[in-house]
């Protein structure tokens, strides 16, 4: 593992957040790129993406450390060191979409649709972020046998765990594709967005079985925090799907251009 890559005096760079900042731009990159195949104002992610980014990593960490307040209160001063990690992506993404938004509806532009180029790019953004976990040493599995399993810090040294991390960023750049490709579909808008949603929480449900009393508390019924939550996420992903199909617009042709919102009167 390697939690610091380097450290200059009072400056110490850690692998956890470089690897989250470059899954950002990474993820900013994809969206703005395919918000320009529709047409869509590609700035939208590159103006708003300080904004984005302080938005998602406060949702992250809030979301992490009320779902581990009993550890927390003992520390407070441990709330802000983001550089041990302790993320939640759920929280994570619901400030960054939550920022969007806002920033979107100010612009006048259209939400649904800027949502959609933005979910692969949520996506890519995750498959990197979790290369931090790895080179962090948290979010492993439990224990294994395979040959790709791995030593990990504070556990048996005798034993090999599930790099979790890694089939994490695997699988996330699979769904990317997945997303790309739908994406690049005929489909009503904010549909993207939904069909991640409920393949993200479907992965996580999945995986949270190798994490389970290793790196994730149970919360109820055998079941982790992230599996309960991922239970409603999927039910709740499948019904906007469907209300999507016969409420929403059509997401803007590729190749169109977007007409600009009419102005303000004085």
């Amino acid at each position: 593992m390697l939690p610091t890559l380097f450290q200059l005096g009072p400056f110490t760079l850690h692998s956890f957040g470089l690897m989250v900042m470059l899954g950002f731009v990474a993820g900013t990159w994809l969206a703005a790129r395919l918000a320009r195949e529709r047409g869509l104002p590609e700035e939208t992610f590159l103006d708003g993406a300080v904004l984005f980014l302080f938005s998602s990593i406060a949702g992250a960490r809030l979301l992490y450390v009320a779902l581990n307040w009993n550890e927390f209160s003992r520390h407070l001063g441990d709330v802000a060191a983001l550089w041990q990690g302790g993320m939640s992506f759920h929280g994570g993404a619901f400030g960054g979409v939550l920022a969007g938004v806002l920033y979107a509806r100010a612009r006048r532009l259209p939400v649904l649709a800027l949502a959609d180029a933005a979910a692969p790019a949520l996506a890519l953004g995750y498959a990197v972020g979790r290369l931090g976990c790895l080179l962090n040493g948290c979010c492993y599995g439990g224990p294994t046998h395979l040959p790709w399993g791995m030593h990990f810090p504070g556990t048996d040294p005798s034993r090999l765990y599930h790099p979790a991390q890694i089939y994490a960023s695997v699988i996330s750049v699979g769904l990317m594709a997945l997303l790309v490709a739908a994406y690049r579909r005929p489909h009503r808008a904010g549909q993207i967005l939904a069909l991640y949603i409920g393949l993200y929480s479907a992965y996580r449900f999945a995986i949270e079985f190798l994490r389970k009393d290793v790196t994730a508390d149970v919360l109820a019924l055998g079941l982790t925090e992230a599996q309960v939550f991922s239970l409603f996420a999927i039910a709740a992903a499948a019904l906007w799907w469907r209300w999507l199909a016969s409420h929403s617009a059509a997401a803007p042709e590729r190749g169109a251009e977007l007409a600009a919102p009419a102005p303000t009167a004085a």
